[in-house]
Parts: C-alpha cells; structure tokens; sequence
C-alpha cells in the first residue's frame, strides 16, 4: 500500500506521502483502478447508484454488520459500483448475529432492486450477491452449526451443497427468504434515506462513511430493525474481516463480490 501511495505522490511532484495518499492506495488495493474514462449513460447510472445505495442502507440499519468505508458509483474494473465495508477492529471469528448481518447485506442490492424498480425490473446483476449468499446460508447450516433444526452437525458439502438433505435445504432457504425480506423491510423503511444516497451518490459519485453518517444525520451507524435473529441491539457493532461489494457491468455476475 506504501508503495503505491509513493508511487501517486512521485507523479504528483509531491515530496513526501500524505494521508491521502494512503487513503487512495488503501481504496485501490481493496476497490480496484478508477476507470473515469469510461462513459455511462444516465439509464444506466441511476438504478447503479439505488443499488449500491440499497447495499450501504441495508448495512447500515443491520446490527453486526461491517462499517460502510465508501460508496462509488465511479467504475472500477469490471465494476459500475461498489460499496467496500471494513471492520473498525480485527477479528479471528464470526458471531451467528455477524454471519446473519453478512446475509442481510447480500440481499441489498436487489432487494434495492425491487423497492425501487419494482419485481418486473430485477436484473441478472446481483447472481454474486445471491451466490455468495447461498455459500454462507449453506455454511451457517452445515458447518457452523448455527441451525436448530438441523443441530451441531459439521457436514463435508461440496459447492453445489449435493450432499444436503431435503431438511437442510428447507433451513438454508429459510435464512435466505428472511434475510431478503429484512432487507427490504429496512429499505422500505428507510427509503427517504435510500433515495438521499442515491440522489448524493448520482451528484458526487463517490461518498466516504462520513459523508454519508452526515448525509443521513447520523452520529454513527446503529441497528434499527427489531430482529430476534440478530440478537439484541448492541450500541457498538463487532466485526469482521472488510469486504466489498460490487456491480458488475458483465451480466454473468462475476467479480460482483469480493471479500478481504
């Protein structure tokens, strides 16, 4: 990261490193290369900017979820946008409230999707959401031993979950159908706040957690949905490894989402 932050510093003619600096290598090393040269058309910017303001919405009313670093609607790669998330302390481990948050998160975008542009309007986009949903669903289930319907049980599952039972699959279906549902009941809920970072968003492109903490006058990001699934309202969220989620302009979905 200190090379690259040098590196940006040497071409600006700079004699040493700054924070800003830092914090452009930091974002480049967990977001990718800014591609400001690419054009995207308005139809195309606005639902990008509900999406990812719907992942940022989502993350920031759920207890236990990561902090919100950055939102960009600036490509980055592969990417028309992203929001990258990172823990204010380090962890070695993750809470079934934690691993539950990561759920909610997921279904933001298209969740998004279908409180702004209504069932008929979701697009392909949002597979890696999905996918890496099903992967943690299916995991909290026969891994972690986070159900109790199916117990403490620590199945060897391949990908595809091909060794779950008809049980299992009901169980990992359930988390899934109630993390979307949450989700958009808090984008519901808050969609005065979905529209204000989506409207920012389409006027600054990029918004740092700050901004957006000042954005939506909130003195720091706190739960607000009533969930017993998450446990009870904690005051200070605990976290866990930073990630990011993008949106990928391929339509296959690759590269949506990345975790650090």
């Amino acid at each position: 990261m200190v090379n690259v932050a040098a590196l940006k510093a040497a071409k600006a003619g700079a004699k040493s490193v700054t924070m800003t600096d830092l914090e452009y290598a930091k974002d480049k090393i967990i977001m990718g290369s800014e591609r400001r040269s690419a054009v995207i058309s308005d139809e195309t910017r606005k639902p990008t900017a509900f999406r990812e303001s719907g992942h940022a919405i989502v993350a920031i009313h759920t207890d236990g979820a990561h902090p919100v670093h950055k939102v960009t609607i600036v490509q980055r790669g592969t990417s028309l946008g992203m929001v990258a998330q990172l823990p204010d302390k380090d962890e070695t481990s993750a809470s079934r409230r934690q691993l539950l948050a990561q759920l909610h998160v997921c279904m933001g975008r298209r969740a998004a999707e279908e409180v702004i542009f209504g069932e008929n309007e979701v697009i392909s986009g949002a597979f890696s959401d999905l996918q890496e949903a099903t992967s943690l669903a299916r995991a909290m289930v026969t891994k972690y031993g986070m159900s109790k319907v199916v117990g403490l049980v620590a199945d060897d599952c391949d990908c595809n979950g091909r060794c779950m039972d008809t049980e299992t699959k009901r169980e990992v279906r359930k988390l899934l159908d109630r993390a979307y549902n949450n989700a958009k009941t808090i984008l519901t809920t808050h969609s005065n706040e979905l529209h204000t970072l989506a409207d920012a968003l389409l006027e600054k492109e990029t918004l740092t957690g700050s901004q957006i903490n000042a954005l939506l006058g909130k003195k720091e990001m706190l739960p607000v949905l009533d969930n017993p699934e998450l446990g009870s309202v904690v005051s200070r969220k605990e976290e866990v490894d930073g990630c990011c989620y993008r949106e990928s302009q391929n339509e296959s979905g690759k590269d949506d989402f990345c975790s650090y």
